[in-house]
């Protein structure tokens, strides 16, 4: 017993959760890369294990009150979510942001840079020699003609190609300061050529518009202009409203805006015209009873299910965070944030911190200091497009 004791007391017990944190999340981004979902046996037994991490991580952490204050709100917030509206994702993340004390996010960055381009390569080259099932399909082409298109073992087109949308934003993040044309070359023939087996227009439009945001970065030299990528989410949030309670399908305009997005307005308009708004979160039931398909906008989705006060809550933090951003000069961060404000408004995936991990940076608001010492890959130096200070951020 005397040694039980003494071994449990010379143990440097936070590192030991801030490991189990990383294990965590490593799992989580695993078996987003391999596209398991929660149906699925292998991700039930794996999910399991990475909660026993995380719950190591809590209970070695030492929090302040201020902090536990602010995990108990935000976990009661996540559980009722999951309660009510029975997903997950929302919870999830949620998870995630409150384990990050003590953990660097540029560790975090690594771990899904590696995890996710292994698995592409893997995926991808399996599919290619018959390993996996490469998941030949039709469908119907801009100029409605039908053609082949391939899920690569990820399941359908879309989810193959936005594997590979993550792991390029990963990538152009990591390696933001090199970025060059050589980078923006190598990139976009990636992209286009799944694009050309996929024909997920979303996905390769949201990816040059990232690098439209990269170029306005790093060309730019007037530093408050980068308060309109701060304004990414509140633009996106406010046009999926306006759009869903406006939309008429007798406007040209409008009409040929819900075209562009496949229809995507038309579908949020009719849930809000059967179903109307709720100040509280709402049950799936409820939507399945006039079921019009998905809605792909996490603006409005959150809006929808989660309700007007849920979602005032997550856009006030979001937002917030984005502020926090630009303040400490964190222009990189917010490119990623504002390409991901666009997709929000095509996708549900956003809401996901293992799917968009930038998400997690709103952990910045709960933990000051996690981007106080954002680390650069081996043998970078500070070229001219470095222009920020990476010192703690304000209080």
């Amino acid at each position: 017993m005397d040694k039980i004791k003494a071994f449990c007391r010379d143990r440097d017990w936070e590192a030991v959760g801030e490991l189990s944190f990383y294990a965590y999340f490593a799992i989580n981004i695993l078996m987003k890369a391999f596209s398991y979902d929660h149906g699925d046996n292998i991700y039930k037994c794996f999910f399991y294990t990475a909660i026993i991490f995380w719950i190591i991580k809590l209970l070695t952490t030492r929090y302040t009150l201020r902090e536990v204050f602010w995990i108990a709100l935000l976990l009661s917030v996540g559980v009722m979510l999951s309660v009510v509206t029975r997903q997950n994702m929302w919870l999830l993340s949620i998870m995630t942001v409150i384990g990050m004390k003590n953990c660097r996010f540029w560790l975090l960055v690594q771990l899904a840079v590696s995890i996710r381009t292994l698995s592409l390569i893997v995926l991808t080259v399996g599919a290619a020699a018959g390993i996996y099932d490469i998941g030949l399909q039709t469908t119907l082409d801009s100029d409605y003609v039908e053609t082949k298109v391939y899920g690569f073992a990820m399941g359908e087109p879309n989810t193959a190609y936005l594997t590979v949308f993550l792991a390029l934003m990963l990538l152009l993040y990591y390696y933001y300061d090199r970025l060059n044309i050589i980078w923006f070359v190598g990139t976009s023939a990636v992209a286009l050529f799944f694009y050309k087996f996929t024909l997920c227009r979303t996905g390769v439009l949201v990816f040059f518009f990232c690098w439209a945001l990269i170029l306005f970065e790093k060309w730019v030299k007037w530093r408050k202009a980068m308060a309109v990528l701060a304004l990414s989410v509140p633009v996106g949030g406010i046009f999926s409203l306006v759009m869903m309670l406006l939309y008429d399908g007798e406007n040209a305009v409008m009409s040929q805006i819900n075209h562009l997005v496949s229809g995507r307005i038309y579908i949020m308009n009719t849930y809000f015209k059967d179903q109307g708004i709720s100040l509280f979160p709402r049950t799936q039931e409820v939507f399945y009873t006039s079921y019009h398909g998905l809605i792909d906008n996490s603006y409005m989705f959150v809006f929808l299910y989660g309700g007007v006060l849920v979602a005032l809550f997550f856009f006030w933090i979001i937002c917030l965070t984005l502020y926090r951003l630009y303040r400490n000069g964190f222009y990189k961060e917010l490119v990623m944030t504002g390409t991901m404000a666009l997709y929000g408004v095509l996708e549900q995936f956003v809401l996901n911190g293992f799917m968009n991990i930038f998400l997690l940076l709103c952990g910045i608001l709960l933990y000051p200091s996690l981007l106080s010492a954002i680390e650069r890959p081996a043998g970078e130096g500070r070229g001219r497009h470095v222009r920020r200070k990476e010192v703690p951020a304000k209080k």
